[in-house]
């Protein structure tokens, strides 16, 4: 039976002694169980074995994705400690405290209130203070996008739980620039708290933005004064932002090297503002900071991008990434003490599911999410012929014409935004809701997430002809698994001699020799239910996408559906309006062009009061006259994601000039 409850590392210690074995009841609660050999061991020999194994002083770190395991200097406090020493006041040798909370890569509201309650737990139990024990909480990149609740609100719910939890600093993630930038210099402007920007300084909102942040505390007699200091910098890879269109992402911002950037502020901080620590907050991939650990030494970095949990030593400097969603939130103390000149600097992962959410946040952020629910019965979609009849069953064990349908979407969803994709693949398992559908069915929010998860998200990779063939056609040799691979409309699978056998992708003859453009779920490509794809990817692993590139299913399929339901109504005005070859003869010179014409003609018709601009109201009222569909007359959702995405401009207008710039594929 387990004799103590002791914080130790995760590592199996039978490989270093032959008396003690660990035994693992859940991630967070470990065990160490005594092998009585010949005689019983008492616990004072069992802690002396222990010390031995892991003496006083010994460094190390986390591993990505393990829970907890904590270096000496990461220790937050012994086993007899009641509480460990982040949720404790100062002790008598520290003269000033400063403790950072950060969450990254958020795209969900789910776990705010878990963390408000984190927040006002800590500030209490340490007696937080302004001058020599502060508490700093920060949300480090990607928060705005992509996720499917802002792709319809634009980022407002998510702003409103970072107010109410409250977060006090922001930085740049890539995926901010996903949302209309006019959408997104408003929210800065509207940010409370501080905003750090170090390296992308020509930013419309720059003066509601920082290029760096300084945390000043005093000794309690007043004479010890410590400074910490703070750079914010995101990735400048252009692969992370070639599919914006001019004038590029951030409203064409230039984004500076990080490393130069770093270097610039540094010498700053350090000469100039006098601080006795700097901490990089960087929005990069490890590779990246492996970098920064390289030319610099900082002492520690905080982290995000990849979305997994992670606390190393890279060339003596620490990088911790809390992980995805606030999900766990990096803690980390930086102690001062008199008369030493390093600061001791401690860190934890703590589980934000541990404390109870606060119930008024909670009842915000679940309220957010309201915002959703007229999509759920809006039609989004019809049913073409070759979908029908509608059905998800039986996805594990056949190709279903559901399968097909969000494959097919997905893919014209993604030739859209990113461009020339060539196949989309699903493995069945994601295709969830097992369903027949009427024949009167239509493509509702309802539709999509009852058989695709909210979360879910693709990749795009480069798979050879045959690589590709051969990897679908062995989820369909034999009983049905969780990877029976469902596929767009483009490619086309026979039996040959009772196999199946792949024979076209994107609509043309399979070319074996070809290198295809696959958007697919990229932990599927290796998780053993495709051989042949398992076995390319695990040997081609850079072939794989960085995570910053992956793209949510649910958000891209909005997107889509927003821009193929303007299409279609424009297009429903065909029949309304006057001939433009007519207008165009009884016009004086200069003689407009024939799409022009045709443009005002037809915004003419939608826009019902004749003010020259299409409101959000002209749209819903088109949704519903001209094509038929049913809304939802109260909340006007859909006919506000169709009015962002025809606002081509991002002057909050819709009018006439922008025919041209709508060349959108919708079928």
């Amino acid at each position: 039976a387990p004799i103590k409850r002791i914080p130790f590392p995760l590592v199996d210690i039978t490989r270093k002694t032959q008396y003690l074995s660990l035994h693992f009841s859940s991630l967070d609660e470990i065990y160490l169980i005594t092998k009585i050999r010949k005689t019983p061991m008492s616990l004072d020999s069992f802690a002396s074995i222990l010390n031995n194994i892991w003496p006083r002083g010994r460094g190390g770190g986390r591993r990505p994705t393990v829970r907890d395991e904590i270096d000496s200097e990461a220790s937050t406090g012994s086993a007899e400690d009641v509480q460990p020493l982040y949720l404790q006041p100062l002790r008598e040798e520290e003269e000033a405290r400063l403790t950072i909370v950060q969450v990254t890569d958020v795209y969900t509201l789910d776990n705010f209130a878990s963390l408000k309650t984190f927040l006002e737990t800590l500030r209490h139990a340490q007696g937080e203070n302004d001058t020599n024990n502060k508490v700093f909480s920060m949300l480090t990149g990607d928060f705005l996008a992509p996720y499917l609740l802002s792709s319809v609100d634009a980022g407002a719910g998510m702003m409103h739980a970072l107010k109410r939890t409250p977060i006090d600093a922001l930085t740049w993630g890539n995926h901010e620039a996903d949302i209309d930038h006019r959408t997104v210099c408003r929210h800065v402007r509207e940010w409370p708290g501080i905003w750090i920007n170090s390296n992308m300084q020509d930013h419309d909102a720059m003066e509601h933005q920082v290029p760096y942040h300084v945390i000043e505390m005093k000794s309690p007699d007043g004479k010890g004064t410590y400074r910490v200091g703070f750079i914010a910098v995101l990735s400048n890879d252009p692969k992370l932002y070639s599919q914006f269109k001019a004038p590029g992402a951030f409203g064409g911002a230039t984004i500076e090297d990080p490393w130069e950037t770093l270097e610039k502020y540094n010498n700053i901080l350090v000469e100039e503002e006098k601080c006795d620590l700097v901490i990089p907050l960087e929005h990069l991939y490890v590779h990246e900071n492996r970098v920064t650990c390289e030319k610099f030494d900082f002492p520690v970095i905080l982290s995000g991008h990849d979305h997994h949990k992670m606390d190393t030593k890279i060339n003596g400097t620490r990088v911790i990434k809390p992980g995805m969603d606030g999900v766990f939130a990096t803690v980390l103390e930086i102690v001062f003490q008199e008369g030493q000149s390093k600061p001791i600097i401690r860190s934890n992962f703590v589980e934000m599911a541990s404390y109870e959410p606060d119930p008024v946040l909670k009842a915000e952020t679940d309220q957010a999410y309201d915002v959703l629910e007229p999509l759920r019965n809006t039609e989004l979609a019809g049913i073409l012929p070759q979908f029908k009849p509608l059905s998800s069953k039986n996805a594990r064990g056949s190709l279903t014409s559901m399968g097909r349908l969000i494959c097919s979407m997905l893919k014209t969803a993604l030739d859209q935004t990113v461009g020339s994709i060539d196949a989309v693949i699903l493995m069945g398992g994601n295709i969830r809701a097992n369903e027949d559908y009427d024949d009167d069915a239509f493509f509702s929010l309802e539709t999509l997430e009852a058989e695709i998860k909210p979360d879910e998200i693709v990749g795009i990779v480069e798979i050879p002809g045959d690589i590709l063939a051969a990897g679908i056609e062995s989820t369909h040799s034999g009983p049905p698994i969780p990877g029976w691979m469902q596929f767009d409309d483009g490619i086309r699978e026979e039996s040959k001699n009772g196999k199946p056998c792949i024979t076209m992708v994107s609509g043309q003859p399979l070319d074996v020799h070809r290198k295809y453009r696959v958007a697919t779920k990229i932990k599927d490509l290796t998780n053993g239910q495709s051989p042949p794809l398992t076995e390319y990817f695990k040997a081609n692993m850079d072939q794989l996408p960085s995570k910053g590139d992956y793209h949510n299913i649910h958000a891209e399929l909005m997107g889509f559906f927003a821009r193929s339901l303007f299409h279609k109504l424009w297009d429903a005005t065909s029949e309304l309006i006057e001939n433009p070859l007519d207008v165009i003869q009884e016009t004086s010179h200069p003689t407009p062009h024939l799409s022009e014409v045709e443009g005002r003609l037809r915004h003419a018709v939608l826009d019902r009061d004749g003010s020259g601009k299409l409101s959000v109201e002209d749209i819903h009222v088109g949704l519903r006259d001209f094509l038929g569909l049913r809304v939802n007359d109260d909340i006007k959702i859909l006919a506000k994601a169709i009015h962002s995405c025809a606002d081509v401009t991002g002057d909050g207008c819709v009018t006439g000039t922008y025919q041209e710039n709508l060349s959108w594929k919708y079928e």
